[in-house]
């Protein structure tokens, strides 16, 4: 019976090498052949079978030890007859990768970031924000400041914020050994609504709010996921007036203006709406933020 044997044909090896999370692909050309042991032919089904497939590693005898090359997963296969030697064909086989290959960073990460504000109700201007943000609803203290509400209305107050997104990529590839292709989810999710617990990404512990991720497939084997984050100048907090039984605020003789006394929020607290803090840097790693803090490539001097 026939068998199909292939050699890489000699110089048809190229790259093309792009910067990350594009893809850096190779290409390998094969010379296909058949030899009968009598008068057998083969089939299509028996060529193509033959052929290297898509979505597998290239051959070990072209990735030998080098980790980069380890990394190319075949992606298209070109099978083409060639006609002047019956059941030859020519096999052009493209691989690629979304990893760096010619330096050691190996991760992918940007930022973007867009400022937004938070309309809350100011009732004292030039009140003292609590260190990180965290603060006890039940027996607090007055906030200090000096009052600007008119009868217990609060005037409206725009808080700086940021939306603050990071891209990273997310290699799915399964490991040798245990299993763990899908990014940790529930470990993303237990975050949301948790503010940091240290300076991240510039900005003071408390002041950054986990929101959430949004993720989506760039190709087989990687994912392109966004993680969200709000900063906000008052490290989330709200003013909120002490309020008589029927929940009014409690008002007091305030300021006179234009020869009219004006009643006032008696006391005013702070409410933290997000108490917990939480570790970020289990959402980016420090080899992410690398590519944040340094930036490539080199200026020239």
């Amino acid at each position: 019976m026939g068998s199909f044997s292939a050699i890489e044909l000699a110089g048809s090896r190229s790259y093309e090498l792009a910067t990350v999370p594009a893809e850096s692909s190779m290409q390998i050309v094969y010379l296909v052949k058949w030899t009968s042991a009598g008068t057998d032919v083969p089939t299509e089904a028996a060529l193509i079978a033959f052929c290297p497939q898509p979505n597998t590693r290239i051959d070990s005898t072209i990735y030998g030890s080098d980790f980069y090359l380890k990394t190319m997963v075949v992606r298209t296969v070109d099978i083409q007859p060639i006609r002047e030697q019956a059941y030859h064909y020519r096999v052009t086989v493209r691989a690629s990768t979304r990893r760096f290959g010619l330096t050691d960073r190996t991760d992918f990460c940007q930022c973007t970031r867009a400022t937004v504000v938070r309309s809350t109700a100011l009732y004292r201007k030039g009140a003292a924000l609590a260190a990180d943000g965290t603060v006890t609803f039940s027996g607090a203290g007055d906030i200090g400041g000096d009052s600007v509400d008119a009868n217990g209305k609060a005037k409206s107050y725009d808080v700086p914020q940021q939306i603050v997104t990071i891209e990273i990529q997310y290699d799915r590839t399964l490991p040798q050994s245990a299993p763990a292709a899908e990014p940790p989810w529930a470990n993303f999710t237990s975050y949301v609504g948790k503010r940091n617990d240290a300076t991240f990404l510039g900005a003071p512990k408390g002041t950054l709010l986990y929101q959430g991720f949004q993720t989506a497939p760039v190709d087989s084997n990687y994912y392109r996921m966004s993680h969200t984050f709000l900063y906000d100048a008052w490290y989330h907090l709200e003013q909120i007036p002490a309020p008589n039984p029927t929940g009014e605020p409690i008002l007091v003789a305030g300021v006179t203006i234009g020869g009219f006394p004006i009643l006032q929020v008696d006391k005013v607290v702070y409410l933290q709406k997000y108490t917990d803090f939480g570790s970020f840097s289990s959402i980016i790693t420090a080899s992410q933020l690398l590519a944040l803090t340094n930036p490539e490539p080199l200026a020239i001097a």
